[in-house]
Formats: C-alpha cells, sequence, structure tokens
C-alpha cells in the first residue's frame, strides 16, 4: 500500500427510510462532538411524499422511485467516496434502499450491511481504514454485542 493510498479514509452511505439515517448520523456527531465527513445520508422516500415529483397515475411510478433513491445514492457516492473504500449501510434487508444499494454496487463489490443503528455508526466513526470486507464484519460484531437482553428472573 502506498502512502498515498494509507491516507484515505473509508467512506459511509447511510440508505435509511425517512429521516432515521439523519437522525442516528446527527445523535453520533453530537456524543462524538465533531462532524463525520466520510458519512452521508440518503433517504428512502414513501411513494406519498412523491407526488410532486413522480406520476402515481403512471405506468412505472415504484421503477420512478427506484431511479431516484439510485440518483441519491451516486450523488451520495461523489460526496463522499475518497476512494479509500465505501460501505452502505441500510435499514432493513430487503427493503427497497437496500436492493436498490445492492443493484447500484453489484459490479463494483461494495459492501452492504442492513440493520445500522447507532453503535454501529459509533464503531464506524472510529475505524479510519481497512478493506470495507474486514470492517464491514468488525461493525456486525460490534452490533451484535451492544444488543443485550436481560430478562426479569421471574421470566427466565
Amino acid at each position: 500500500m502506498s502512502a498515498q493510498e494509507t491516507e484515505r479514509e473509508l467512506s459511509y452511505i447511510i440508505v435509511t427510510h425517512g429521516d432515521v439515517g439523519e437522525s442516528l448520523l446527527a445523535v453520533a456527531e453530537y456524543i462524538l462532538g465533531r462532524r463525520l465527513d466520510n458519512f452521508v445520508s440518503v433517504q428512502v422516500p414513501f411513494m406519498g411524499e412523491l407526488q410532486h415529483v413522480i406520476d402515481s397515475t403512471g405506468q412505472s411510478p415504484f421503477a420512478e422511485r427506484r431511479e431516484l433513491i439510485r440518483e441519491q445514492i451516486s450523488k451520495a457516492r461523489h460526496q463522499v467516496d475518497q476512494g479509500g473504500g465505501l460501505i452502505v449501510l441500510t435499514d432493513l434487508y430487503g427493503g427497497t434502499g437496500f436492493s436498490v444499494a445492492r443493484e447500484f454496487f453489484a459490479a463494483a463489490g461494495g459492501v452492504i450491511i442492513a440493520g445500522v443503528n447507532l453503535p454501529m455508526l459509533l464503531k464506524a466513526a472510529e475505524v479510519r481504514q481497512g478493506s470495507p470486507a474486514e470492517v464491514a464484519a468488525a461493525l456486525v460484531d460490534r452490533s451484535r454485542k451492544a444488543i443485550i437482553c436481560r430478562l426479569p428472573p421471574s421470566l427466565t
């Protein structure tokens, strides 16, 4: 690896329904006390929110919605991608954001993780470099460890 490659940070695109991704990013930045410039959020709009953009009576309003999301993901990639690797964090496995991101990054070998959450973002903010696959595995492991269920003794 050259010195120039080691300076490049991983980049993250958060793709969620509504403003969930923006809110998670805002909370992570508040907790860390700094801006996360290598993160960007893409909102998956609900069909009802697109009445002014997409003709819902047209032949393929859902295809138009997917294309709009694809364009937003492309714009987000150009905004944050520094060449150090890219990880896409989505809210729902199999959801529209996940499936559009998968189509978009399939040829590029991008890494997509479903189930984005606050512990995952906080860990991602700590990781500056590494292969996207290795970092993704660490993020999933961190999120798994962050989920703890303690049942009252009466329920065990």
